[in-house]
């Protein structure tokens, strides 16, 4: 037989913008406790773009906590224009306890991507159930949320609504017993019409053993007489947890050093990769591969999709096929391996992204060639500049060093785990700058360091390594008084200090509470060099008390600020007064601290909003990736994702009447400054990482995705670019400056590995 499809009743509509259109099944209902009737909605979406809806069902006058209703689906997917979703509601209980009699049930139709909504309105007629319980049981709360392992009580109120005392028996039903603290059933006496409250004690078990999930139960209530009642409710399990990404190893060459001459041939080359499910989600990841080399190689991904399972490790394997050359040079292709997770919940894996460096060999290599390459090498050397200084992996953060009066140093952080320190050295081309070059080597007995527990291809040749920290170095930050002692911020949430000019580590700062190697993004020092201010992937703010000598401790305790925000504080900035510190990050957003009471600072919202500029809807790909404070002015300077540079006038600021963008972070109070300059630094519209102003104040310097170093003049309404530089394929990631005579030294670090040394004339 044949489905009969549903009829869907039209209500006009009093909506202005009709890119939602609905229809109910029906208009009016019957319903009688005890027996669940239902009524089906369509959304129709009348828009140009995609579009998911969602559906609230109010009761006039009703208690909107009170679980009277089911829906399916609660949130239908994403559907295209002119697509339909129908929605089934089945109405379990009247939506006013106890009440008999015409009930207006209101459905109101939203959709996150159309920022609309429509409303239809349902008549419920409300019967009086056949048979009446002498025994009442409802659950304050409905809806009971907790975390794996963690303890939450269930709270029931019994009533007895008889004319005599009751014995009666309780029991939790429908929940795994294991979970309970104590039994599933508690006895109690009731005198006539008398009522209490009782509580069972759940501990779900931990995340590699419960999935994330709704997980219904029912509380029965039954008396000697035979009289029994119920409520329903729900235990939803929160996610927790996070997916572990690596790739062993993350470096191949072709053919492999261990083949045998029949294999001398070989273009194909084999990852492993390596997925562990620490959450408690059901998950399914895909590979994206990405990097300019994935056009000249063949990728095969076996699955195309896993599923990971909680608390196991999976394996993907990547096959990536070459054309070698017969006769050529060695040739380092760099991929970029991106999962991506079927339920963001929890966000991205950690990390989001692995690098892979194929080395591909001739597969005839000729020593003549090699020796006239040599040759040529040589003389470049010796007409041009030589080629950038490299890292092994994505140079993260580039400072220049004073370093107690010794030469200017430029020290670099990377993904490899290493820091590194290079000195200038003149150029054979004076029309071009200096050269860098590797200074020192690592202190003895610290090359027992490697980047996550293996020695990293920089330990191969340790000259000009000063540091080998065990974990990727997302940030340097060099200490104002004396210049000589560098601070790494790195990936699992550590600070470690080492001395510049003695290259040993001194200390490090880890806070105790974090057990989530938690990410430093960001590090601004007061000027007395005592306290040192951290920003992290998590939201959290930190301040930490620092020793500048070698003696200093290991420090487990550091100032929290109030607020842990919902989006990674990709950066701050500390006033030169030291009375405002700015953090900026997802959503574009920027939080004032006001640090009057350092040991109470206080949070106020920007908005983005003013009457020059609109910024419009921001979401978690839209960011603030660099601010700086101006030197002789109290502008702050932002550089955002979309390739826009901002300044904004903090003495011109007013309080505005609060809005708090959904998952936009803390709801904290508004405020509205000036923007007294904005330009569009990218004209590719491409990220901006890195902004620094000149010592005087007069230039911005600014350097992103789109490979360019670009000048820019502060007051000058055309904003036209001085193109300092442009690094054709790569990203520039991070870039520090400071005056030498008549002109600016701009060190560089980018996405490609190197360092660079680049000059800007005064102008």
């Amino acid at each position: 037989m044949c489905a009969t499809e549903p009829v869907f009743v039209t209500q006009p509509s009093t909506m202005i913008n009709h890119v939602i259109d609905a229809k109910l099944t029906t208009q009016s209902l019957t319903f009688r406790p005890g027996n669940p009737v239902t009524f089906g909605v369509m959304a129709i979406n009348r828009s140009d773009r995609f579009a998911a809806f969602e559906l609230q069902i109010l009761a006039a006058t009703g208690d909107r906590e009170f679980n009277w209703y089911r829906l399916s689906p609660e949130v239908s997917a994403a559907k295209p224009p002119g697509d339909r979703t129908q929605f089934q509601v089945e109405i379990l209980d009247s939506p006013i306890p106890n009440f008999i009699g015409d009930i207006n049930i209101t459905i109101i139709i939203s959709s996150p991507q159309l920022a609309t909504e429509r409303r239809l309105v349902l008549h419920l007629t409300v019967e009086p159930a056949e048979e009446a319980s002498l025994l009442s049981v409802s659950l304050p709360t409905q809806r009971l949320q907790v975390y794996p392992r963690n303890t939450i009580d269930i709270p029931i109120e019994v009533q007895n609504l008889g004319l005599r005392s009751a014995e009666i028996a309780l029991y939790l039903k429908d929940i795994d017993l294991t979970w309970l603290i104590g039994t599933g059933e508690r006895r109690l006496r009731l005198e006539a019409g008398q009522s209490t409250k009782v509580t069972f004690q759940c501990c779900p078990p931990g995340a590699s053993q419960v999935l994330s999930n709704d997980y219904p139960f029912t509380i029965v209530a039954t008396d000697t007489q035979g009289a029994t009642a119920s409520a329903t409710g729900i235990l939803e399990v929160l996610p927790v947890g996070f997916v572990q990404f690596e790739v062993q190893p993350s470096q191949q060459r072709l053919p492999a050093k261990s083949s045998h001459l029949l294999n001398w041939l070989s273009n194909i080359a084999v990852f492993q990769l390596h997925f562990y499910n620490a959450s408690n989600l059901l998950q399914q990841v895909a590979i994206e591969m990405r990097g300019k080399d994935c056009q000249s190689c063949q990728i095969q991904v076996d699955p195309e999709t896993a599923n990971l399972s909680l608390g196991k490790e999976t394996l993907i394997s990547l096959s990536v096929q070459v054309k070698r050359p017969w006769i050529g040079r060695v040739k380092n292709l760099q991929l970029e391996a991106k999962a991506r997770l079927s339920d963001r919940r929890l966000g991205s894996t950690e990390p989001a992204t692995q690098f892979l460096i194929l080395r591909v060999l001739p597969i005839v290599p000729t020593w003549l060639l090699l020796v006239l390459l040599a040759l040529l090498s040589a003389l470049l050397a010796v007409v041009l500049n030589p080629g950038a200084i490299s890292h092994f992996d994505t140079v993260n953060a580039v400072r220049f060093s004073g370093t107690s009066g010794l030469s200017t140093l430029v020290l670099s952080g990377a993904d490899d785990c290493t820091i590194r320190s290079w000195t200038r050295e003149p150029s054979w081309n004076f029309t071009k700058p200096e050269m860098l070059s590797p200074n020192g080597t690592l202190t003895e007995g610290s090359l027992n360091t490697g980047c996550k527990n293996s020695k990293p291809q920089s330990l191969k040749s340790p000259k000009g390594l000063l540091a080998v920290l065990g974990q990727a170095v997302r940030v340097l930050e060099l200490i104002p008084k004396n210049n000589d002692l560098v601070f790494a911020g790195l990936e699992n949430g550590e600070l470690q200090a080492w001395d510049v000019n003695s290259r040993r580590k001194l200390y490090s700062l880890k806070d105790g509470e974090d057990k989530t190697n938690d990410r430093v993004l960001s590090l601004a020092f007061a000027e007395n060099s005592r306290s040192l201010y951290s920003s992290y992937g998590s939201g959290l703010i930190r301040k930490w008390q620092i020793s500048p000598t070698s003696g200093g401790q290991s420090s487990t305790n550091p100032q929290r600020f109030p607020d842990r925000f919902k989006f990674p504080v990709w950066a701050i900035a500390l006033s030169k007064d030291e009375k405002v510190l700015i953090g900026a990050g997802s959503y574009k957003s920027l939080i004032y601290w006001d640090l009057s009471t350092p040991e109470s600072p206080v949070p106020t919202q920007i908005s983005l909003s003013s009457n020059k500029f609109e910024f419009g809807n921001q979401t978690d790909q839209d960011y603030f990736l660099s601010i700086e404070f101006a030197p002789n002015s109290p502008s702050l300077a932002t550089a955002d994702s979309d390739g826009f540079i901002t300044l904004w006038n903090l003495q011109k600021c007013q309080r505005i009447k609060s809005y708090y963008p959904e998952n936009s972070g803390s709801q904290l109070p508004q405020m509205k400054c000036e923007i007294s300059e904005q330009w569009l630094a990218s004209p590719q519209k491409q990220a901006i990482r890195n902004i620094k102003f000149t010592p005087d104040g007069r230039q911005l310097v600014s350097a992103g995705d789109d490979g360019r170093i670009v000048a820019w003049k502060i007051n000058d309404k055309n904003h036209a670019p001085k193109v300092v530089t442009t690094i054709p394929d790569t990203k520039i990631t991070s870039i520090d400056l400071i005056a030498d005579n008549q002109r600016i030294l701009i060190c560089s670090g980018a996405e490609d590995f190197k360092v660079r040394l680049h000059t800007l004339e005064q102008r």
